[in-house]
């Protein structure tokens, strides 16, 4: 044990039956304390907490086999993923750190999505290669007196923590379930900016119009046809002007900087000085974790380590599927040929999406005769020939 010098009182190293509480008494998380990262870093190497909004937390709990009760006033917090479990400490106003064991029965809730974090950042350090469902099947092992066991949710709220760790420790960093969490995370607040800015968008109705008077051009070039192969419009936002492609399998565009985004509100890929890019490939092609364009569900597109989603042969379609997801689109009410065709993607065999022929006629395009050119959903795997589209349609304006 330590000693304060406070009347020479005997701070323990460490405590249990903990809880933490505010000036009104009323339960609260550490993890509002300012998060210090390394037991001797100085006071400004810590990331948010309350000490910045002059908010006091104190410290609860028994010491000494229950013999000794503490309440103390805390500063910051930290933890430890060097040993065989993880380890949480909390600064007390001594400057003497403390060791939490194990909290209160009614106060584990409160912390209940910190201490699933920590476990997952420490199973992550420990077994960076480790991939999948057996990640939260050992963490749930040590949360199976929790009613509800962890998931993947339970980390969001303490995602500056993650990133910051990934940062910091090298391990962490190259951790691929970690990467995939993040890539996954990623891709959901797109989605829920591209949903945010939809309910903004004015929509109408229009009729479609299969007498409209309108040509095709059949000269076409080298760089034509290279432009051809990648997407039109930023993925993020869905409109176009200067775009930046992508040149790994999913072949989407982006806008680069936040200047060409600025039109549609698109938050960009923040990039300011394009020169120095010579290939660009998205976070999706670079880890090859790419998301399934039936079911919206990220996973591992690399074969080397056991794909979970592959791509549509076609070499201007940068979508991916899972095997059961696809089977299902291209052979629906038909069990037998749809896991049939499920096993032989997993093996290996090649297959084409669903975009690529008409929803209503199953016919393929012909670019040259206006009726047969396509109209793709942007948002499902679905294409229409012109002359097969619904006679009402409706349209988000761009």
């Amino acid at each position: 044990m330590a000693s304060s010098d406070e009347e020479g009182e005997i701070v323990p190293n460490c405590i249990t039956n903990y809880h933490f509480v505010g000036c009104n008494g009323e339960p609260v998380s550490f993890s509002i304390l300012p998060l210090q990262w390394g037991e001797d870093d100085d006071d400004d190497d810590v990331i948010g907490g309350a000490v910045n909004n002059n908010v006091e937390i104190y410290l609860r709990g028994t010491a000494d086999d229950g013999l000794q009760h503490i309440y103390k006033k805390v500063l910051a917090w930290r933890f430890e993923l060097s040993y065989a479990l993880p380890e949480i400490h909390v600064l007390s106003k001594d400057k003497i750190w403390i060791k939490l064991l194990k909290p209160r029965k009614s106060y584990a809730d409160t912390i209940r999505t910190v201490l699933i974090t920590v476990h997952f950042l420490h199973f992550v350090k420990k077994n960076p290669e480790t991939f999948g469902e057996i990640v939260w099947n050992h963490i749930g092992k040590s949360f199976s007196a929790y009613e509800v066991l962890p998931c993947k949710d339970d980390l969001l709220e303490h995602m500056p923590t993650i990133r910051e760790a990934a940062r910091r420790d090298k391990d962490i960093s190259s951790s691929k379930n970690l990467n995939a969490f993040l890539l996954e995370t990623s891709q959901k607040r797109i989605d829920d900016n591209e949903c945010n800015r939809a309910k903004k968008r004015p929509h109408f109705v229009i009729e479609t119009n299969n007498d409209a008077d309108s040509g095709t051009n059949d000269d076409s070039d080298s760089d034509g046809d290279e432009d051809e192969q990648f997407d039109h419009v930023c993925a993020l936002c869905d409109d176009g002007g200067e775009l930046l492609c992508c040149e790994g399998r999913c072949i989407r565009s982006f806008h680069p900087s936040v200047e060409s985004g600025v039109e549609s509100s698109c938050e960009s890929l923040g990039y300011r000085n394009l020169q120095a890019i010579q290939t660009f490939l998205c976070k999706n092609c670079q880890y090859q974790q790419h998301q399934c364009f039936a079911c919206g569900l990220l996973g591992s597109s690399d074969k080397s380590s056991g794909a979970e989603v592959f791509p549509c042969v076609s070499a201007t379609c940068g979508h991916f599927f899972h095997p059961k997801c696809v089977s299902v689109l291209l052979f629906p009410g038909d069990e037998c040929r749809a896991l049939e065709l499920q096993k032989q993607i997993v093996a290996g065999e090649s297959f084409t999406c669903p975009a690529h022929k008409c929803f209503v006629c199953k016919k393929g395009e012909d670019k040259k005769t206006i009726e047969m050119q396509f109209a793709i959903c942007r948002r499902c795997p679905k294409a229409y020939h012109r002359r097969c589209l619904p006679r009402f349609s409706l349209f988000l304006l761009s």
